[in-house]
């Protein structure tokens, strides 16, 4: 049996995704109009000598 998220904490894990992060994406997979998978992709950058 699988369980049911609710709205609020799909919405939660997003902003949680989000935070903090400077460079990187966020992915949302969505299917069938529901939120299945969220994936966060951070990078770093170094700053180069000119």
């Amino acid at each position: 049996m699988t369980q049911q998220v609710k709205v609020e904490d799909k919405l939660e894990a997003i902003a949680k995704a989000i935070q903090n992060l400077e460079f990187g994406e966020v992915h949302i997979t969505i299917q069938d109009g529901v939120i299945v998978q969220i994936n966060r992709l951070e990078k770093q950058r170094f700053p180069q000598k000119k």
